[in-house]
């Protein structure tokens, strides 16, 4: 009978430079029973592996691995597990510390860090590495079948904001908001939801929609106006919404002036970079394809469709700073609305208030605020560009 012994323990940073090689994982469960757990999981997009395991009896457990070809596990994972699926990159450790694995999760998972023990000694294991904070070997809350029903940001304490803020000149990673930082879309979006909130009933100024709602996703204008008036805004109302801001966005979206010199530089200087945004994929992918600014983010970009809770959660950064490799300490976001900037200090990451249309008061809390990209070049020690 096949048999497991792993530890599983809770981190703090100071890990991340023994790594010596990483794989990312995606894994799904036909049950997430803790006494019969059945896992499909595909590896680095290429390896598939179907998992039964058995009740845990400390840190052992009955584990029984077959390969299963990738086309089928994709299947499986698609069609017959429970979406979403758990996500995370898995990172390998060396000297002093073989034997080590760390899991940055991220999707659904985001903002959870787990280290692990793997070894037929695990449990006779004493002297641990300095990075690790407590022993979570027994509770089944961070069993990863656990975590693909109950994800962890449902239940997680709030993480810990950075201790003090980094020179955002020496980011490892840049994180941009899009809305207002990259496009010029807040002036579009505000106008389009003040109308359409009047029109329903709800009579709202494009300055209101400003001040109460940029920054935050439909759900949260929602949940503000049933905490505002005690009413549910009417059925179709998301769908309306988006339908007039897709127009509008054809008709008149453009990058924020300048913005396009600060990504070039940016990638002439070597520094990673992406947007996190609370719009939705397609809009998100809409206003990078108008203002052209699709070409110079790729692949990096990530939307609150990505991740279960959307600011001013962390969890989207935390997504992003996984999926960009970076820890999230050493991470600058620029942002301009307030719920943005609480997403950003609850994933302890240095923030930038980019104030060109949001009074810089409001965006108090960030490390620094800068009022156009001119000042956001020099924040970010990049030659000088044109002002916003």
């Amino acid at each position: 009978m096949g048999m497991e012994t792993e530890r599983k323990f809770l981190v703090l940073r100071g890990w991340r430079e023994s790594v010596i090689k990483t794989r990312e994982i995606r894994q799904g469960y036909l049950s997430w029973n803790p006494e019969r757990a059945v896992r499909v999981r595909i590896t680095d997009g290429q390896l598939a592996a179907l998992t039964v395991k058995g009740p845990r009896d400390g840190a052992r457990r009955p584990e029984f691995e077959y390969p299963v070809p990738l086309a089928d596990a994709g299947e499986i994972l698609a069609r017959l597990c429970p979406q979403p699926l758990v996500e995370k990159v898995r990172h390998y450790l060396g000297a002093p510390y073989d034997g080590w694995t760390v899991d940055e999760f991220y999707g659904s998972n985001a903002g959870l860090v787990l280290a692990e023990l793997d070894a037929d000694d695990a449990q006779s294991v004493t002297d641990l590495p300095p990075w690790i904070v407590a022993e979570v070997t027994t509770d089944l809350r961070f069993d990863n079948a656990r975590l693909h029903r109950d994800p962890y940001p449902g239940w997680a304490e709030p993480a810990p904001v950075a201790p003090s803020p980094r020179d955002p000149a020496d980011a490892e990673l840049v994180i941009f908001d899009n809305d207002g930082v990259l496009v010029d879309s807040e002036p579009i979006a505000n106008r389009v939801l003040a109308d359409l909130l009047t029109e329903c009933g709800f009579p709202t100024t494009y300055e209101g929609s400003v001040r109460r709602y940029m920054g935050g996703t439909l759900d949260r204008v929602r949940d503000l106006v049933r905490a505002d008036t005690g009413r549910e805004l009417p059925d179709g109302f998301a769908q309306r919404y988006r339908e007039r801001l897709k127009a509008a966005f054809e008709r008149e979206l453009r990058a924020v002036r300048g913005i396009p010199d600060v990504l070039d530089a940016l990638a002439e200087r070597g520094t990673p970079f992406c947007v996190a945004s609370s719009s939705p994929r397609d809009r998100l992918d809409l206003a990078l394809r108008v203002t052209g600014l699709a070409s110079r983010l790729g692949h990096r970009v990530y939307s609150a469709d990505d991740v279960r809770r959307g600011k001013p959660a962390p969890d989207l950064f935390l997504h992003a700073a996984v999926r960009m490799g970076v820890d999230p300490s050493h991470a600058a976001v620029v942002e301009d609305s307030v719920p943005g900037v609480d997403a950003a200090l609850a994933a302890g990451m240095t923030c930038v208030g980019f104030a060109a249309l949001t009074p810089a008061d409001r965006l108090s809390r960030a490390a620094y605020v800068v009022h156009d990209t001119a000042g956001l070049a020099k924040r970010l020690g990049l030659p000088a560009v044109a002002p916003a």
